[in-house]
């Protein structure tokens, strides 16, 4: 996949650049929240649907099992997969192919995947962003009802796949000393699209952007179904990758659990 390519270093550069320029400008973009009742009162029913604010709080990391098919130019490539996730900021996916294991995971900002022959390579910044909580949605959507500083806004009611669906957009809003440009603001956009029948989330769209050029985005997409009861509380137990508008893998879990016991170390490399 391409971003295993990018660098993090030209996104740091990029991003000091961006500072010293409103700086000299005497520019600094100030940056508010919002937080729209339609949108909140969706963000509720997801929520209660999925087993309640109280039961959702009491996760701290899941751990889930199941089968993987990767899409890799036009070869389907199936093995079994283990996903963990750990708060909003921390993910791991390792896949068990018939020649070998690929791993990739994201832990608070940094990043890395280990191909099938063993090499690695590092996940840029910018790209480790939203990837977390990346096959529970609702972990982020928890947290983001509980942080102020948050926006959360109702972009529409829209027609996808021949259904309607609720258009929910999420976006961390950072101090304008911090983030004078929004240039982290902007990376941490997600949107969220929800069933108005069920109040299930179907899926999330968020960015991710190559080599040169931080500020062109390739849409990234994960799509849900399946939705099964666990420990009182909702979980998709089919999820796809889209990227680019190609599909890229599908995972089938077969079973998921609640609060191992996780720790920063089941992140690292």
């Amino acid at each position: 996949m391409f971003y295993r390519r990018f660098v993090f270093l030209l996104f740091l550069v990029c991003a000091a650049n961006f500072n010293s320029f409103s700086q000299q400008n005497g520019t600094p973009i100030t940056q508010t929240v919002q937080r729209d009742q339609q949108a909140l009162t969706i963000l509720t029913q997801v929520l209660n649907v999925a087993g309640g604010e109280t039961a959702l709080a009491a996760i701290h990391d899941i751990t889930a099992t199941g089968t993987i098919t990767y899409y890799w130019a036009g070869e389907e490539v199936q093995g079994t997969v283990t996903v963990k996730g750990r708060g909003t900021g921390q993910f791991r996916l390792d896949a068990s192919l018939q020649n070998g294991v690929r791993s990739w995971a994201v832990n608070n900002g940094t990043g890395f995947v280990k191909e099938l022959d063993g090499s690695k390579k590092q996940i840029p910044y910018h790209n480790t962003v939203n990837f977390g909580s990346l096959t529970f949605p609702h972990a982020y959507m928890s947290a983001a009802q509980q942080d102020n500083s948050t926006s959360i806004t109702y972009v529409g009611l829209e027609t996808r796949d021949g259904r309607q669906i609720h258009h929910i957009r999420m976006r961390k809003v950072f101090p304008s000393d911090n983030d004078p440009s929004e240039v982290l603001s902007k990376l941490s956009t997600r949107d969220f699209f929800v069933d108005p029948a069920t109040f299930h989330v179907v899926g999330t769209l968020d960015m991710v952007h190559p080599l040169n050029a931080s500020t062109i985005d390739y849409p990234h997409e994960m799509l849900f179904s399946d939705y099964r009861t666990v420990s009182g509380v909702l979980v998709p137990f089919s999820v796809t990758e889209v990227a680019t508008g190609q599909r890229t893998y599908a995972i089938q879990l077969n079973q998921a659990t609640f609060n191992a016991g996780l720790k920063d170390s089941d992140f690292d490399q």
